[in-house]
């Protein structure tokens, strides 16, 4: 019985021990957030919107300083980043609304704004809380950053689909595909048409080459942590994902190995295409594979390699839409 009311003990001092340190963990990144929040209130930058942003992935809040001093906070939206849907689910977006964030159409964002005189312990409070009731977002781990932009009725924002989209930025990095209007129109979920059994790759690129290309950028743009994509034809799939050390994408063309179906598809002559595409036979993993590196690919040479690959090894032809999945979705 001594040994069992120890052992009783020592979980439950653990269990403590591990609310204490997550409750620290989060002090720390309210204050770091505080800090953020309190900088643009004070910053001196006439003609500028002053911003702090603070975000997991592509879960994010950004908060602005108005013309009256107010806060005025967006939270991500699934109207350009449809890949939070799975994250918004009703009971999230219902913790949202009871804690006074509402939905604005004009960007799909949840907004809210703070009074002038609220202390920014109280917004960072807020913005965390949101992050994690709201899209159970890292907290531990959260990255926050302040910037400004010239202040302009519709000053630009991250594109539909693209990193932190609908996010206001006038990143260089980002302006190819930045949303310049005071409000959005999602594109049609269907791609514009089908192909047919005699189309080539060119004409697969052609219908996939810009969604293809948003998700290779994407990657590219969080190198540094766990993010990938799933380009599946239905019959056989494209994988990559970030890697570093060097900088890269390793990617993965799906075998028979790891689904025996494929047995028929992948004759001697598809998979040669495969060898001279570069990828190596299953052996690190159960899947042909090949490191691209992140300083001698481009997003766009990349994109025609994977529909290329999927085209001529797999057989897609585009008569059915390209699913894409991401660690987002």
């Amino acid at each position: 019985m001594m040994k069992d009311t120890r052992a009783t003990w020592l979980v439950a001092i653990v269990a403590i021990c591990a609310v204490i340190t997550t409750s620290r963990t989060v002090l720390a990144q309210e204050s770091n957030v505080q800090s953020a929040i309190a900088l643009i209130k004070v910053l001196d930058r006439p003609g500028q919107i002053r911003l702090a942003t603070i975000w997991d992935g592509n879960k994010y809040v950004q908060c602005r300083v108005m013309t009256d001093h107010a806060f005025r906070c967006e939270a991500a939206g699934t109207l350009m980043q449809p890949s939070l849907a799975r994250v918004l689910t009703s009971d999230r977006v219902a913790r949202l609304k009871a804690s006074g964030w509402t939905l604005d159409s004009s960007f799909g964002n949840y907004v809210r704004s703070f009074a002038s005189d609220t202390a920014p312990t109280v917004v960072a409070r807020e913005v965390v809380a949101a992050l994690s009731e709201g899209y159970d977002a890292d907290i531990q781990n959260l990255e926050v950053q302040t910037s400004t932009v010239p202040d302009e009725p519709c000053p630009p924002r991250n594109g539909f689909t693209q990193n932190l989209a609908g996010m206001i930025n006038d990143a260089a990095s980002m302006a190819r595909f930045a949303v310049n209007a005071c409000a959005y129109s999602p594109p049609n979920d269907e791609p514009p048409r089908r192909l047919g059994p005699d189309s080539t790759a060119a004409d697969l690129i052609a219908l996939y080459g810009p969604t293809v290309t948003v998700e290779i950028e994407r990657l590219r743009l969080n190198m540094h942590r766990r993010a990938y994509a799933i380009f599946d034809a239905g019959i056989g799939y494209v994988q990559c994902e970030t890697q570093t050390e060097p900088d890269g994408f390793y990617c993965e063309a799906q075998s028979a190995d790891s689904w025996p179906a494929l047995a028929t598809v992948l004759t001697s002559e598809r998979i040669a295409r495969l060898h001279a595409a570069g990828y190596a036979d299953p052996g690190r993993g159960p899947n042909y594979s090949k490191t691209y590196l992140a300083d001698k690919v481009t997003d766009e040479a990349l994109t025609a390699e994977v529909l290329t690959l999927l085209h001529d090894v797999y057989g897609y032809y585009g008569a059915t839409k390209l699913g894409i999945e991401t660690e987002e979705r």
